[in-house]
């Protein structure tokens, strides 16, 4: 099935194929610092009702931060200057030969269209334990604005390094109005009547997998005859510290049934203020966390509710059913893995997996307390919704009769405000009352066929041994840092076909995001039409849409395509579970010129 937007032509000119792009370098570029270091905080435990001592690494800023990374922004045409300073121990040379060296690390900013060479977004490299290292991220003039994130992506580091919560926010800020010849920063519509902004909460979902184990202890082992939900979570007695030090940690059955809830912004269930009735809130939602899926639905918090932390956690969905009440708060969903959709649409709830983004606006007609619950499940199991967080809204009450007409006047109104050239400004408004359009903000546009120069195929492959064991890879070899497996050429489009042999992976790829164009599943159905047979709720609303990160389920083949434009250099695309990386599901990719692929192929 073939998705087009002719609209979109209108808005969104090609840019030029280049090596670089001018950006303005003056003090108003920013700079950051981050160490590297070990760190001892508390984790609420809702199955114990205490909090559990541990000792982490953690990406600390000036006024540390916890367990969650520092919020780092910048606008288009500008430098993001970042020095790292790795605080952590040396590793001692057994610990190196035997690859159990969580030392080192490194930087991957993930989604943004960057070059991914030099002091650049360059996974290649390695930030060894006593080092420094100065980042510049030259972001060009046409970078979308959006929720981006940085995180580490050391081979073979990641899982300890992520699942110890290592993970921030990094905020594209834009406020380029749309023109004939060029899209604007959907930010310049998010201001209400008083030309006051929008609320903005940044959600960073993380999963901080630690564990209380003796040296040499081994974790539990999955018994095939109890369900993994069924399992009993892992506890700390009095007095132990949790660490993420072991890969015994990881991979599907520790990972969902250690008991390790999803977090928000390095705390388990917090209550996040800042909410007021009357006014729409912009969520910016990064799934940082390291195989459960966020499935992110608001309701509102009966008075009589007893408090959270007195409820033990195996009461917890017992709670969510008495306590949380009434309809779901409608989300207005604008954008994905940062990049502006080409319409918006009203949701139930966000749906992320493993390094997705979701942008969302939502309106609170209630003052009061909200539940803020994760509907994913696994397994089959529709028993295990937990609480994210509790949203506190104050204020008076704001009823209205649709929240979507209000948004789509308040919008409107903005636009008028904000853009100059009466043509743009008309057709922007024409196209947010025809069903919320906003082709007008979308950076990208559709890829048409006549562009397209070539194919890739890649199958996210597990193979299973007699002894248990398992062979992870893309396309059956598993990944070896030496080794470039697929050379691209700039200025190249191509589709390609992502498939799954076992399980569910999160396909991302660095640098260039791709169009979703087509997802079927082993029958070849179309699994994104609402209402049919094979329709498939992860894939809500995506035909169409730009995205770095897509979830690839086994025997679905999604078609993607995407353009190779102004960056050379080596990459990397994985699965986005951390430990499937780790474990060799990743190739390196590399993008020549046309002149070094000739002279590349000759010299071979």
């Amino acid at each position: 099935m073939k998705f087009v937007v002719p609209a979109l032509v209108a808005y969104c000119a090609a840019a030029p194929l280049a090596l670089s792009a001018e950006v303005d370098a003056q003090s108003t570029s920013p700079r950051y610092e981050l160490s590297v270091e070990r760190i001892s905080s508390e984790v609420y435990n809702p199955w114990t009702q205490k909090l559990d001592e541990v000792e982490v690494r953690a990406f600390q800023g000036e006024s540390g931060e916890g367990l969650v990374a520092p919020v780092m922004r910048v606008s288009p045409g500008k430098v993001l200057s970042l020095r790292v300073n790795n605080k952590l121990q040396p590793c001692s040379a057994d610990q190196i030969a035997e690859s159990k060296c969580y030392n080192s690390t490194n930087i991957h900013t993930h989604g943004l269209w960057i070059s991914p060479s030099g002091n650049s977004d360059n996974v290649m490299l390695s930030i060894d334990p006593g080092e420094r290292f100065e980042y510049e991220f030259v972001i060009p003039p046409d970078h979308p604005a959006g929720t981006f994130w940085y995180h580490p992506h050391m081979h073979g580091a990641t899982s300890i390094q992520l699942g110890s919560g290592m993970a921030g926010a990094l905020i594209i800020d834009g406020d380029r109005v749309p023109t004939k010849t060029s899209p604007g920063d959907i930010d310049i519509l998010f201001r209400d009547a008083g030309g006051n902004p929008f609320g903005e909460q940044i959600m960073v979902f993380s999963q901080i997998q630690y564990g209380c184990f003796e040296e040499g202890e081994e974790r539990p082992r999955f018994n095939r005859d109890i369900p993994p939900w069924d399992m009993p979570p892992w506890e700390c007695e009095d007095g132990e510290v949790g660490t993420v030090d072991s890969f015994r940690l990881f991979n599907p059955f520790p990972e969902m049934a250690s008991g390790r809830l999803t977090g928000v912004n390095g705390k388990v269930q917090p209550t996040i203020s800042g909410f007021e009735t009357g006014q729409f809130q912009r969520l910016r939602m990064i799934h940082a966390g390291l195989r459960r899926p966020v499935d992110m639905s608001i309701r509102k918090l009966a008075k009589d509710a007893p408090n959270l932390r007195d409820v033990p956690g195996s009461d917890h969905i017992q709670w969510i059913n008495d306590y949380c009440i009434g309809d779901p708060v409608e989300q207005f969903h604008f954008a994905d893995d940062g990049l502006t959709r080409y319409s918006m649409r009203r949701v139930d709830s966000s749906r992320l997996t493993a390094g997705s983004r979701y942008d969302a606006l939502a309106y609170f007609e209630e003052p009061g307390e909200y539940c803020v619950i994760n509907n994913s499940v696994w397994g089959g199991n529709e028993e295990q919704k937990r609480i994210l967080s509790i949203f506190e809204v104050s204020g008076k009450p704001a009823p209205v009769d649709r929240v979507s007409d209000l948004l789509s006047e308040t919008l409107i109104a903005a636009a008028a405000q904000r853009i100059g050239d009466e043509r743009v400004r008309d057709k922007v408004v024409a196209d947010l009352k025809d069903d919320f359009s906003l082709f007008a903000f979308a950076w990208r546009k559709p890829v048409r066929d006549e562009e397209l120069t070539g194919k890739q195929d890649a199958t996210f492959s597990i193979v299973v041994h007699e002894d248990g064991g398992a062979t992870l890879s893309i396309d059956g070899t598993p990944y070896k840092h030496e080794r470039i497996d697929r050379t691209l050429t700039l200025g190249d489009v191509e589709e390609w076909e992502i498939t799954s042999n076992l399980g569910l992976h999160p396909f991302h790829i660095h640098v260039n995001p791709f169009q979703i164009v087509g997802i079927v599943d082993d029958q070849g159905r179309d699994v994104t039409v609402e209402g049919t047979e094979a329709y498939d709720p992860d894939y809500a609303g995506m035909l169409g849409g730009w995205r770095d990160t897509v979830l690839v389920k086994r025997n679905y083949r999604i078609t993607m395509r995407t353009r190779y434009r102004r960056y050379v250099g080596d990459f990397v695309m994985h699965c986005h579970f951390a430990s499937h990386g780790d474990e060799g599901m990743m190739q390196n990719i590399r993008i020549q010129t046309r002149g070094d692929r000739a002279a590349s192929m000759t010299r071979h």
